[in-house]
């Protein structure tokens, strides 16, 4: 084999752990992320149990803005009744606190609901501020032993980055660019074994003279059909 092509098979071997160290880490800070998201759901339905709270307590508000103003109008029709002289003007009076009345009772109904309702809010908003703390609470644990996991892993992958590196420098630099090339556009290895006659990932036939100087460790060559950089694994045809 060419001694170029055996530390190339090197660098491969070093991308291929630093992938798997890649994918560690990211799996691992995928669970950080799930964790941040229940939390971030949770005071979210926090927020907006608050929120409907605050929005019903204002509608009652408003409820008994309006019956404090009809039950003035209530007392006023009241005392008009005293002052009135004709049957037309007490029939109007009348006719004026029935309506007061009727509405006054319609708006004392909303209010009750209203405060029934507010109470179910309330303790829904307790709820969630009790299901908040016990996740919090859990996930400490949770995201301690994940800490102690993602540190490894972020030093594991350090490690396996700095031999990738130093492999990496050991390389022919235009042979190392050629790779480098290779790798960003395939997802699988780019530097494979001959399969007997032919490419290892295509399955593609090699001439035999270009194999036999890939065999005899004289030519780095690629495949003329997938790009991929060959090599035999043994001196033998």
């Amino acid at each position: 084999m060419h001694p170029d092509l055996a530390k190339l098979l090197e660098l491969q071997d070093r991308d291929v752990a630093l992938l798997a160290a890649d994918r560690g880490l990211d799996a691992i800070l995928a669970e950080v992320q799930a964790l941040d998201q229940q939390l971030a759901d949770q005071v979210a339905a926090v927020t907006r149990a608050g929120h409907a709270v605050a929005e019903a307590g204002r509608k009652r508000l408003e409820v008994e803005g309006k019956i404090e103003n009809y039950k003035k109008l209530e007392e006023r029709g009241r005392l008009r009744l005293d002052q009135v002289r004709t049957p037309k003007e007490l029939q109007a009076v009348n006719v004026e606190l029935d309506l007061a009345r009727s509405v006054l009772t319609r708006e004392e109904t909303d209010w009750l609901k209203l405060s029934e309702q507010i109470t179910g809010l309330e303790l829904a908003a307790q709820e969630a501020d009790r299901l908040l703390e016990q996740m919090r609470a859990s996930q400490q644990t949770a995201r301690a032993e994940i800490d102690l996991r993602l540190r490894d892993a972020e030093a594991g992958r350090n490690e396996a980055l700095a031999a990738r590196d130093a492999t990496a420098a050991e390389v022919n630099r235009a042979l190392r660019s050629r790779y480098e090339r290779l790798r960003s556009v395939k997802s699988i290895a780019v530097v494979v074994p001959l399969s007997g006659a032919a490419c290892g990932a295509c399955f593609t036939t090699v001439p035999l003279n270009r194999r036999s100087q890939i065999r005899a460790g004289t030519l780095i060559d690629t495949c003329e059909t997938c790009g991929v950089i060959l090599y035999a694994e043994d001196a033998g045809e």
